[in-house]
């Protein structure tokens, strides 16, 4: 059987896997060979993602990373999608175990999970070379630097949009940590250092998010100002809009999505995630439009991308016991 150790290895690398808010709603068990990969539905975002769209990939996300686990290590692995009866606030999503050797590309994207990390500080200039023979059928590479600028704006302006909503705002200030003293600030949530806020604003976030003076702004038409990050997000490389079918699952979704930031990573770029363009239905409908996505296909995320500028934050994980559900097998 794999030994408690490999288990827990496994488990420290799929836990990198991203998710809306830093949220980490997914929970592994050791079964027997393999792992078993569970959701944990009281880490669900009901205001920001009420069809646990976001949710649903950040599963697969995770499923993906556990077998990138198992690749590291030289295995490959089946993933066996799990419809549990049960819907208790722990629920069985996929079960993933070793068969055969792993595959070479599978391998290479294995060594880069730990150097893959949202980076919101901003972007120097990529090299040309870096986007050369770099295709996918899921994503929409944005290039030219009118087509980000006019994005970087649209991206600010749907954030304000959706940030009127003071339900939203509440949702967020809860997975929000502000002060270093603050429950969670080094394990799970958007510390002040993962969203680059200075001391100030990191201080008044609270007292602006969470009345009605966030009204007052946006009334006045200060909410893409407060949203603050077209500057950055014009000095982007590229933005990858990704897409994937209507009818497709969003667990694979979330599988394909991982590889692609992944494989950004390999080429020395780091990712900076722009959901709010998939969010606001007005903004997603338009952005589709302008560049060619078709009707049978859903904008579900976009992600700027580039050469970093700045340093990057640490990475905020729970503890790997936090993540792990012990089940007791029976001993003969």
């Amino acid at each position: 059987m794999m030994d408690r150790a490999i288990f827990e290895a496994i488990v420290a690398e799929a836990m990198l896997a991203p998710s809306a808010h830093n949220t980490q709603p997914v929970r592994w068990a050791q079964s027997g060979e393999g792992v078993t990969v569970y959701a944990d539905t009281s880490r669900r975002l009901p205001v920001g993602d009420p069809n646990d769209r976001d949710f649903q990939i950040a599963c697969g996300a995770a499923v993906e990373a556990t077998v990138l686990s198992f690749s590291a290590r030289g295995f490959g692995a089946d993933v066996t999608w799990l419809d549990s009866i049960d819907k208790g606030e722990l629920r069985p999503v996929a079960s993933v175990t070793p068969k055969g050797a792993a595959r070479p590309d599978d391998v290479a994207l294995a060594q880069y999970v730990k150097n893959r990390i949202t980076h919101r500080t901003g972007f120097s200039v990529s090299p040309d070379d870096v986007w050369s023979g770099w295709h996918d059928n899921n994503v929409t590479l944005i290039q030219k630097s009118d087509q980000i600028k006019w994005l970087a704006t649209r991206i600010d302006h749907a954030s304000a949009a959706i940030m009127r909503d003071q339900n939203f705002r509440t949702e967020l200030l809860h997975w929000m940590r502000m002060k270093p003293t603050s429950a969670g600030y080094h394990s799970d949530g958007l510390n002040n250092e993962a969203l680059v806020m200075d001391r100030l604003s990191a201080v008044l976030a609270p007292s602006v998010l969470g009345t009605k003076l966030y009204d007052l702004l946006a009334w006045l038409g200060l909410g893409p100002a407060l949203s603050g990050e077209a500057a950055r997000t014009s000095g982007a490389g590229a933005i990858a809009l990704f897409h994937w079918p209507v009818d497709g699952s969003m667990y694979e979704a979330g599988r394909a999505f991982y590889r692609y930031w992944l494989a950004a990573t390999t080429r020395g770029l780091v990712g900076w995630p722009a959901a709010a363009l998939a969010d606001h239905p007005a903004t997603c409908a338009t952005v589709c439009q302008r560049f060619g996505i078709s009707k049978e296909r859903m904008l579900l995320n976009a992600l700027r991308l580039g050469a970093a500028k700045g340093e990057t934050p640490n990475r905020t994980r729970l503890n790997v016991s936090d993540v792990i559900i012990e089940i007791d097998t029976p001993r003969g």
